[in-house]
């Protein structure tokens, strides 16, 4: 009996088990700080409404899908049809459709899972009528002039390839019009911000991330202004709105991508109180705020190759 007692306290003593993730998603731990938010809520920094069904119980780390790259679709919204994957007249539903037809990506994704989200942004570079703007990451450049017809194509040029382990220089496309199966009114410019801040306000989707989008963006901009951060430049960042990302009950989600958009680091539960801190750690310091995180984009933290050497920086322990 004493033999059986000892066995169930140890079960219920126990530590919880940590969450089952692949190192790719763990920062280093000189890479982490601790969330220094209001305790509670105060005039200064009010709380979401309160008929929002918010989960602020379950684990985050782990919560959001690892993928290799992310496509940003120059909309000019701030909310789109609920599943724009469906919205057939599209260049996101085009893309969709392109990319889920190749074998190789559906049964394997050697690149990891390609991630595609419409944005508030506006064309800043496209001319065609029914042109856009196309962000892509870790390449950390624009294509404009991309048309719902051109996805095959555009598929090919940019997403059916190796993941860069280092920034891509834009000389690398210097020659991406002279392909024959690639438009001749594309062109590929340098990303014109350091660093973006998405936010998911996809109401049609999920009521609980249009209300804290909007929310939120005005308390980035507030701070922004504060540091005197304008959109384009060394420190240039800018807030955008963006489609389903995933987590609905996490509300507000926030992706972060910084260091020439090769990292993407990705938060939860994100509430006004808290943009000061990720202004000034993630976006300027290069820090994740532990509390917060939800994961990351792959290799935000270095190419798999050194993250599995054993010089890997030391990982921190949720």
């Amino acid at each position: 009996m004493a033999s059986l007692l000892k066995r169930i306290s140890s079960v219920v003593i126990s530590e919880p088990s940590p969450p089952k993730v692949d190192i790719d998603q763990i920062p280093p731990t000189t890479d982490v700080v601790d969330c220094n938010n209001c305790a509670v809520d105060c005039y200064e920094h009010p709380a979401y409404p309160s008929y929002l069904d918010l989960d602020n119980t379950s684990e985050l780390l782990g919560s959001m899908s690892p993928y290799g790259r992310h496509i940003m679709i120059a909309t000019g919204l701030t909310d789109w049809a609920e599943r724009i994957e469906d919205d057939s007249p599209t260049l996101a539903a085009h893309l969709h459709k392109v990319i889920n037809q190749d074998t190789n990506y559906t049964q394997h994704k050697p690149n990891g899972r390609i991630f595609i989200t419409n944005t508030s942004m506006i064309n800043m570079y496209s001319t065609e009528s029914d042109g856009q703007d196309v962000l892509v990451l870790p390449e950390n450049i624009l294509i404009s002039n991309v048309r719902p017809q051109d996805a095959e194509a555009f598929y090919r040029a940019f997403l059916d390839k190796p993941l860069p382990l280092q920034p891509v220089q834009l000389i690398h496309y210097n020659n991406i019009n002279q392909s024959t199966f690639t438009p001749t009114c594309w062109q590929v410019h340098a990303n014109p911000s350091a660093s973006l801040i998405l936010l998911c306000s996809h109401r049609r989707r999920d009521k609980r991330c249009g209300v804290t989008a909007t929310i939120l963006a005005r308390e980035f901009d507030h701070i922004l202004r504060e540091h005197d951060i304008e959109e384009q430049g060394d420190r240039g960042t800018t807030v955008m709105m963006v489609s389903h990302i995933g987590g609905h009950k996490f509300a507000g989600n926030v992706i972060c991508y910084t260091h020439q958009g090769t990292r993407g680091t990705w938060y939860g539960r994100v509430k006004p109180c808290h943009c000061k801190q990720i202004v000034e750690d993630t976006i300027l310091g290069g820090k994740i705020v532990k509390e917060l995180y939800r994961g990351a984009m792959m290799h935000s933290y270095g190419p798999t190759s050194f993250m599995n050497s054993s010089t890997c920086p030391a990982r921190i322990r949720w």
